[in-house]
């Protein structure tokens, strides 16, 4: 009777740990940091409006898209060589109708590269990479929300899982996809996007670059009267630091007086720091 209880348990323990089970492995598809220059790559699932759930492997490195279908077999790649500022940008709405009418996929690409004109840049390209719009402006909010990209997904195959891993070479800077038990619900998300408002934020810069005065927005976490905004250069130091409170949500900043470089800036308060955002100062 013991040995049949045993048998029972490990059976049990074996299909618990099975619950979540890795599904695949992308190389090159980590959040991290990695390579030189240190650029993040990134896996995420996106739902399109004809084809349904595709993941969408960003690869900076290697300055590509490539999606896949949900049983993880390579449908397309896109080639980013060419765009201006390439690697340093940004993928952002990617769709097949929000752009045009066409059956193809479309996709907003951002860049804040400030070596040479445009300082910054976004675009509306085809999958073919023709080019539909253009401006000399960037979605400053994807710096603050990452476009479309959560770790876990509800789509028509399950509920997965996307984990980050950090390796030794780009190809082991590993994105490992997992199948979940249950589903994502709709109370789950709702949470979540409450918790981020409660945490405060800092928003859009403009203009930016800029040589003289910009205009910082920001939001304080709920139940805040005050925090400081601290600005630091390239190497980490203070560089200043503006006290704010819940009477304004903006602050206008001078530059004038400030090196021409790249800069980061973040809102301090008693619950912590709110992202790191950057800002430009050309002369």
């Amino acid at each position: 009777m013991k040995k049949i209880i045993y048998i029972i348990l490990l059976a049990y323990s074996i299909n618990a740990n099975a619950q979540i089970a890795l599904e695949h492995s992308y190389d090159t598809a980590s959040t991290f940091k990695s390579g030189s220059p240190a650029l993040s790559d990134q896996l995420e699932l996106v739902h399109f409006e004809v084809s349904g759930d595709r993941y969408v492997k960003i690869n900076r490195h290697g300055e590509k898209i490539s999606i896949y279908d949900l049983n993880h077999v390579l449908l397309k790649t896109i080639d980013l060589s060419g765009f201006p500022g390439s690697p340093n940008l940004y993928i952002l709405y990617l769709s097949e109708s929000l752009f045009d009418t066409d059956p193809g996929i479309e996709f907003m690409y951002t860049s804040d590269q400030t070596s040479t004109p445009p300082y910054i840049y976004t675009g509306i390209y085809n999958d073919d990479g023709t080019l539909i719009f253009s401006d000399t402006a960037i979605a400053e909010i994807l710096i603050n929300f990452p476009s479309q990209q959560y770790p876990i997904y509800n789509t028509t195959q399950g509920t997965k899982m996307i984990l980050s891993y950090k390796g030794s070479t780009l190809s082991s800077f590993k994105a490992k996809v997992f199948s979940l038990p249950g589903t994502l619900s709709a109370g789950i998300q709702e949470g979540n996007a409450a918790l981020m408002q409660a945490q405060g934020a800092i928003s859009n810069l403009y203009p930016n670059p800029s040589t003289g005065k910009v205009t910082l927005q920001y939001e304080l976490p709920k139940g805040e009267r005050e925090g400081e905004i601290i600005l630091y250069n390239t190497q980490g130091a203070e560089v200043k630091r503006y006290k704010v409170d819940d009477t304004f949500k903006d602050l206008l900043l001078d530059n004038t007086q400030l090196p021409a470089g790249t800069y980061f800036y973040q809102l301090q308060t008693s619950k912590g720091s709110v992202g790191t955002k950057k800002m430009v100062v050309i002369k």
